[in-house]
């Protein structure tokens, strides 16, 4: 994508920009108006004809300038529903957001209803929500379930990724850190066994040093996940490829920048995080 052609598309939603610097409020009703403006902008372009992991780029490109906000999936109560919020993201609710939002425009349902659907399949084990635990809390099970479904195929190993081991505990040993497991103590120990389950299987990953080989192997919407040296933890951090003149960027909720953008090079993000160890990618299946 040419950077000529992002700076058009900002300066052709301003309404976009303005709605996304207030919270939404119980009822969605800014998320609301804001998908509805991406969907008419999407089926007027037909974006629908797009391959869909560009279709995440183009998603990806309207919520630029979204505020940076933690926690928009939880609730007060311990209870689980399927929030969204397009008023605040981090990094995880963006790119589920663009892959839901293209999913739902290449099925035919341009709608608020028919992305919630799409959220509702993807955030949950089986496509079903059922508590708090039904939930895919960790990235490295969010990919398995998904490619397990067709949804989406971690092509690491393709791109000529090595075995990692990955060891996720911070849920069980943090239960203080979720709200949810707070109020539902007897929630732990399913969680201890969705973290031996995640633990056993097999893991790749392109170490940090041989990133840039793959870089030119990489299509726009690949999803790249970082793996982390930090303990009990996956992943560090997520994002999407957005190949722009000749280099590949990540579209990305940033929190040191508090905002969705289209930050450094891949290989130039990857440096400046020293935990960062190298990357995971997925990359999203056509929707039908």
């Amino acid at each position: 994508m040419k950077r000529r052609h992002f700076l058009l598309l900002l300066l052709s939603t301003p309404l976009l920009r303005a709605q996304q610097r207030q919270r939404d409020d119980a009822e969605g009703t800014i998320t609301r108006f804001i998908l509805a403006r991406m969907m008419q902008k999407a089926v007027a372009e037909r974006w629908a004809t797009l391959p869909i992991g560009e279709c995440m780029c183009r998603f990806g490109e309207l919520f630029v300038g979204t505020l940076y906000a933690t926690g928009t999936l939880e609730s007060s109560n311990g209870m689980e529903t399927c929030r969204v919020d397009f008023t605040g993201m981090d990094c995880f609710t963006l790119v589920e957001a663009t892959l839901c939002l293209a999913r739902a425009l290449k099925l035919g349902k341009p709608s608020y209803e028919g992305f919630v659907e799409e959220v509702l399949r993807t955030r949950y084990r089986n496509g079903q929500m059922i508590d708090y635990t039904s939930r895919l809390h960790y990235t490295a099970d969010w990919f398995h379930d998904n490619e397990r479904r067709g949804i989406l195929r971690n092509i690491t190993r393709d791109l000529g990724g090595i075995p990692i081991s990955i060891t996720v505990s911070y849920m069980s040993q943090n239960p203080h850190r979720y709200p949810a497991l707070r109020i539902h103590p007897e929630w732990l120990h399913r969680i201890a066994e969705i973290e031996h389950q995640v633990n056993s299987r097999q893991h790749w990953y392109i170490p940090r040093k041989t990133v840039p080989a793959v870089l030119g192997r990489l299509q726009p919407g690949d999803i790249i996940a970082f793996t982390t040296s930090r303990r009990g933890l996956d992943y560090g951090h997520i994002g999407l490829a957005y190949p722009s003149d000749s280099s590949i960027y990540l579209l990305h909720a940033s929190q040191n920048a508090r905002r969705v953008l289209v930050d450094k090079p891949i290989e130039q993000y990857l440096a400046t995080t020293p935990t960062h160890t190298g990357i995971a990618v997925a990359r999203a299946l056509e929707a039908g």
